[in-house]
């Protein structure tokens, strides 16, 4: 049981600092290059982005009428005839 225990707890520990030192988070950089190309890439897409959003339409729906009056509710089958087998 202690063997487990220990094994568990070191597999735990191993976990936690490998949580602590993984990268892809927030970096910052005092860099002015660095910078600049941020601010680019950035501004690139603002463009691209208010580019497309100029050149495709909003989607509308096709029947906005409102007066529209309703259909009766039953359903197809109590209103129709059953289908017959074409004469050969």
């Amino acid at each position: 049981m202690n063997k487990i225990s220990l094994i568990l707890l070191m597999s735990l520990a191993t976990g936690a600092a490998y949580a602590q030192s993984a990268g892809g988070g927030v970096t910052t950089s005092t860099d002015p290059a660095k910078a600049a190309a941020v601010e680019k890439h950035a501004q690139e897409l603002q463009a691209r982005q208010s580019k497309e959003a100029t050149s495709k339409p909003a989607a509308t729906h096709a029947s906005t009428n409102k007066t529209k009056a309703k259909t009766p509710t039953t359903h197809k089958s109590s209103t129709t005839k059953p289908a017959t087998a074409p004469k050969s």
